[in-house]
């Protein structure tokens, strides 16, 4: 590959196509373009090309066989839940498509990817259904990270993805979360004491303090106060591999560490749950599992080691309540809601879900009324002093 100098606002250039593009790309070789720089400047650009062409060497390899080799070199960097993520993403729906194609790393341009994320569109989902803009933008976001390293060793000069484009998508309807009613809570909590469902005490505190997922599965013994009457909450759980699910991680943000007091009812739910456990611990002997000191756990002791597992089980248990299909995150906007409903400051109801900042529970969490009441508008018509045409005509 040649390239050529050129001199641009004082500074000079290296110019050339890389990566197969059509139009030339422009390097800064940070040399002012002045008499008695030229033949520094020709230097600067003649080691740039050897560096690339060198590395070109290094890098005739497929694209999908560096994208492989790139996820195994992320597994001791990033967190596991992360890793799973993009272990799924690369392995599932970026490596079948490249390994058909065959494309070189070293060649690799921003038209072939834009055509790879107009394919996602329309068939890269299951049974040959397009992805959603949101998860089209998620394996973009992969593979730029996996390419910006494939630049900073030197692997490419430039990074393709840069100069491709996403296909454009209708604008989606955000899906409503299915939220319940106080009575609605009040039934299904009802409804798992009175079946002695192993759950209960995950479903009590979920519907109180509007915990997620996996800080509620991440709970320790040793989180609660019984005496000051708080829970701690300090770590989560999260994922849904074995390997991934056994390991207990910081949570998700700095605010997520909060404190969260607790109501004398809870307490002693909590007080009924150790005792049970404690019961069960005897009942199984040797075959209950004493390995943790989770709160939620199975009947012999066992945590949940695949989280999706207890999604299926609060499932089948709000089917048998006779109540509509609520999700575990379903909960948390549930708790939202009712708190905003009784007139809760949004800043406490932030504090309570673990929010950095009010916008978050503002926007994602608390779900508006849209309809207008009567009553404001006619507060409206009184402030603003509004008279009829009549009465106009009348005093004229």
């Amino acid at each position: 590959m040649k390239g050529s100098l050129q001199q641009k606002r004082g500074k000079y250039y290296a110019v050339f196509r890389v990566n197969g593009n059509k139009n030339p790309t422009w390097f800064p070789l940070n040399i002012d373009a002045k008499v008695g720089n030229k033949r520094k400047a020709e230097k600067a650009m003649t080691e740039l090309l050897v560096k690339y062409n060198s590395s070109l060497k290094y890098t005739d390899i497929t694209f999908s066989c560096y994208m492989g080799n790139w996820l195994k070199s992320k597994r001791e960097i990033i967190k596991p839940s992360t890793y799973e993520t993009y272990e799924v993403t690369v392995n599932k729906k970026i490596l079948p498509y490249f390994n058909e194609k065959g494309y070189k790393l070293s060649s690799l341009s921003s038209l072939q990817l834009t055509n790879y994320f107009k394919f996602l569109k329309l068939c890269g989902g299951r049974g040959g259904k397009g992805l959603s803009e949101k998860s089209v933008k998620n394996i973009r976001g992969i593979i730029s990270a996996a390419l910006q390293d494939a630049v900073n060793e030197n692997l490419l000069i430039s990074n393709p993805i840069l100069k491709s484009q996403m296909p454009v998508f209708e604008k989606e309807l955000k899906k409503e979360v299915t939220t319940y009613s106080a009575r609605e809570a009040r039934a299904l909590l009802e409804f798992a004491k009175h079946a002695q469902s192993h759950i209960y005490i995950f479903l009590l505190l979920a519907l109180n303090t509007g915990l997620r997922r996996g800080e509620l599965l991440a709970l320790t013994w040793d989180d609660v106060d019984f005496e000051k009457m708080i829970l701690n909450v300090t770590k989560s759980r999260t994922g849904t591999k074995k390997e991934v699910t056994s390991m207990v991680t910081k949570p998700k943000t700095k605010s997520s560490n909060r404190v969260i007091p607790l109501t004398e009812f809870i307490i002693s739910e909590l007080q009924e749950e150790k005792l049970r456990q404690q019961k069960n611990k005897e009942l199984f002997g040797n075959c209950y599992d004493s390995s943790h000191n989770f709160i939620v756990r199975n009947i012999d002791g066992k945590p949940y080691t695949n989280l999706n597992a207890i999604n299926r089980v609060v499932s089948r248990l709000c089917k048998n309540a006779g109540l509509k299909h609520c999700t575990i995150h379903g909960f948390r906007h549930t708790v939202a809601n009712l708190l905003d409903d009784n007139g809760v400051p949004i800043q406490e109801v932030s504090v309570l879900l673990g929010h950095e900042n009010v916008a978050t529970t503002e926007k994602i969490y608390i779900h508006r009324n849209r309809t207008a009441k009567r009553e404001n508008i006619s507060l409206l018509e009184n402030v603003i002093g509004y008279v009829r045409q009549d009465v106009i005509q009348t005093q004229i």
